[in-house]
């Protein structure tokens, strides 16, 4: 059986409402309804009878989906506190924003509540596949929004039924408070979002996702030293403190994967020479037995991009018919300013925590499933919800409540994205050999992305 319900009410005239499951409300441009009705509790039992029950309730969380319980085997402790269950309940921390008003549903589409929206809908199509793999689970959803103070009354839920793994928020500061949560309760508390070493302090139940931007930099250097000489590498950046800071980095990890190896370059870019005509790399392209040159620009901010793409325009014009690398970060992928023709021309490569063939056959099979179920076309955050609850699901189901220590340093290739969990220990408790002091786990496998023969593909 799956129980859904729906304990928040739902809004009226062109407020988005959640009609969750299998039912969302899709419009055909996207995810959007208007109503005033008031749904709580929607009710479908196995094949092959199909009931519906309705239930007024009215508290903070968005719904519950259920499947039923098997109590014949006592719950099994067992290595590291894991407890293996019958079934399990999993408190998910969404960032909806159901209260928001938006004037219509393109001003909806270009939101991130759309975006989590899909999200959801990815972990919703996960969660069928689990329940035919013979999945227990209840599932509670909270709506919890960025810069908002329901995290106490979240908290105060989950004290009086308490979950056995909590995933989200998104928020940093609510994220900080439910890791702490999840520390004394001795709850994991898995973010699938963010990536803060600042939270995940003495902490093994916290259980990070999303590779750090450190992850980010090893996985770029590695890929350029495997395929090219140092000497023809050049680390760009600004005549700023957080430019240098992570040139630095960058440097710091080579020296620490090549010991004896000479340095990366470091080119220091002039504003005005970005901002006017004058020339940044033009010396490197006019040396004598001219040899293929590697650039990385680690910048990964929204706030870089203006710095990024004045970057490689000018060296897309200044390298003429040279050929040249350019490593960098996920935002040249997100960047509507980076066009297909500078990854073509420059050869740039990304280092990304996903990789989606749409050539792949599971791919295609997806987008299929999801739209026959959603009506709309998922966008990449889908992936990344089915991964996440794949993940999770299937972990829980083989390991118990506490897996990270049994899938330590195993890769998990997914439909999209890849996990591979190790222990961040500090540095002070790696020099005195005390690995068992775990600050959190995180995830650490990146894809290094490329664009040819006109589709994005992986590069080894």
């Amino acid at each position: 059986m799956i129980s859904v319900q729906n304990h928040r009410q739902l809004l009226n005239g062109n407020k988005i409402i959640f009609v969750l499951i299998a039912i969302f409300f899709f419009s055909s441009c996207g995810i959007f309804s208007g109503s005033s009705k008031k749904r709580s509790r929607h009710t479908k039992r196995r094949p092959p009878a199909h009931k519906d029950k309705v239930n007024n309730k009215n508290d903070n969380k968005v719904d519950t989906l259920q499947w039923p319980e098997d109590n014949h085997e006592k719950d099994k402790v067992d290595l590291h506190g894991t407890v293996i269950k019958n079934s399990y309940t999993i408190d998910l921390l969404i960032p909806f924003a159901a209260n928001k008003h938006f004037d219509d549903i393109f001003a909806l589409e270009k939101s991130r509540t759309n975006r989590f929206l899909h999200y959801y809908s990815g972990v919703l199509m996960a969660l069928k596949k689990l329940e035919k793999e013979g999945a227990n689970f209840t599932v509670n959803v909270f709506d919890a929004p960025v810069k908002n103070d329901r995290i106490s009354m979240i908290k105060s839920k989950m004290n009086q039924d308490p979950p056995d793994i909590i995933i989200g928020p998104y928020d940093k500061s609510q994220l900080k408070s439910i890791a702490n949560y999840g520390k004394r309760k001795e709850i994991d508390v898995v973010s699938p979002w963010k990536s803060y070493s600042s939270i995940g302090n003495n902490n093994p139940y916290y259980i990070q996702l999303k590779p750090s931007l450190e992850n980010h930099f090893e996985a770029l250097v590695q890929n350029v030293d495997r395929n090219f000489n140092p000497g023809n590498v050049y680390v760009v950046g600004r005549d700023i403190y957080k430019d240098k800071a992570r040139i630095k980095k960058i440097n710091e990890i080579h020296k620490l994967n090549n010991e004896n190896a000479e340095d990366y370059n470091i080119l220091i870019v002039n504003k005005d020479s970005l901002e006017h005509e004058g020339k940044i790399f033009d010396d490197i392209f006019y040396e004598k037995n001219y040899k293929e040159k590697v650039f990385i620009i680690p910048n990964w901010s929204y706030k870089d991009e203006s710095f990024i793409y004045s970057c490689l325009r000018k060296l897309n014009i200044e390298k003429g018919e040279k050929k040249v690398y350019v490593y960098g970060m996920p935002i040249l992928l997100k960047s509507n300013k980076v066009g297909y023709n500078f990854f073509k021309r420059l050869n740039i490569r990304v280092a990304s925590p996903r990789y989606l063939d749409d050539n792949d056959r599971k791919i295609r099979k997806f987008k299929y499933d999801y739209y026959k179920r959603f009506n709309v076309f998922p966008l990449d955050e889908a992936f990344d919800g089915y991964d996440m609850m794949m993940f999770v699901g299937e972990n829980m189901m083989k390991y118990g409540t506490k897996f990270q220590y049994f899938i330590e340093n195993q890769k998990n290739d997914l439909l999209v994205n890849s996990i591979n969990l190790l222990r961040n220990v500090k540095e002070e408790d790696i020099k005195k050999e005390n690995l068992d002091k775990i600050n959190y786990f995180e995830n650490t496998d990146l894809f290094i992305v490329g664009f040819k023969f006109n589709k994005f593909e992986k590069i080894k």
